[in-house]
């Protein structure tokens, strides 16, 4: 059953990793992941390439850490339902959250104004201005 949970953690990486070469693929140069810090009001834009691989090593550090410690003689004493369910409960929120990083990206790429994505000395294309909210509008 351990096995299991190891390999659904790793099933869940991959899919992390997956929609990290989409996002690559296809956001436009010059986007900005955000990487949450909580509130929107409070997340940390990151350029395309920095924010998606920041995605993954912590997705990668859960993964390797989680499946470390619940194969571990540390968690021999455990529930085995603990076992079992934390590295794909904790894998399943670390996807989440970077799909929603993702789609925060490609909303506020969408809209953006054209003059705002290429103008120099605002921190970078599809940034939110400084004083603005990061979190998109809302449709």
């Amino acid at each position: 059953m351990l096995t299991a949970s190891l390999v659904i953690g790793g099933v869940l990486l991959l899919a992390m990793i997956a929609a990290a070469g989409y996002a690559l693929v296809s956001l436009p140069k010059g986007a900005r992941v955000p990487l949450h810090a909580g509130a929107p009001e409070h997340s940390v834009w990151l350029p395309k390439p920095a924010g998606l691989s920041v995605w993954l090593a912590v997705g990668a550090l859960a993964c390797g850490g989680l499946a470390s410690l619940t194969a571990s003689r540390v968690a021999a004493g455990w529930a085995t339902s603990m076992r079992v369910t934390l590295l794909p409960a904790v894998m399943c929120v670390a996807l989440a959250a970077e799909l929603a990083a993702i789609i925060s990206a490609r909303r506020l790429a969408e809209t953006a104004p054209p003059e705002s994505r290429h103008r120099a000395g605002d921190g970078g294309p599809n940034r939110p201005p400084r004083g603005a909210s990061a979190a998109p509008p809302r449709s």
